[in-house]
């Protein structure tokens, strides 16, 4: 195993053209929930140990990848909102601005986060290969 991580795409054969963006999205979501579950799942067998580095570059590209998602939702939920809201309306200004804080600071930990499983796989690397457990 390499601790590597090679690109990944994501298989447009799994999903149907009519399928509804809103179903689409909540389905992913718990695909993410389920596989982050099996992931935790098998972390702690000591046969594992040599995918660590990999599953935590797998980590990291995931990462960044809800950080792109992120800022996709919070594009659409800023144009929906605003849509929907008239712009003299100043309790939906405050909602809306709130709601923006929210995403930025979701963005932010996303991207801490991306950094921190990055630091985290090449400690391991180094540490496993010098125990020559990889």
């Amino acid at each position: 195993m390499t601790s590597g991580v090679h690109a990944m795409t994501v298989s447009s054969a799994r999903t149907p053209a009519t399928r509804a963006p809103d179903n689409e999205l909540y389905d992913r979501g718990c695909d993410l929930v389920e596989a982050a579950t099996a992931i935790r799942r098998v972390a702690d067998a000591p046969e594992a140990v040599r995918a660590v580095p990999a599953a935590l570059g797998c980590i990291e590209a995931a990462l960044r990848e809800l950080l792109w998602a992120a800022a996709a939702l919070e594009e659409t939920s800023a144009r929906t909102v605003e849509q929907r809201s008239g712009s003299a309306d100043w309790i939906a200004k405050r909602r809306s601005e709130r709601m923006q804080l929210g995403y930025a600071n979701l963005q932010t930990a996303l991207a801490d986060a991306e950094r921190a499983s990055a630091a985290a796989r090449s400690l391991a690397g180094r540490a496993l290969a010098a125990a020559k457990a990889v």
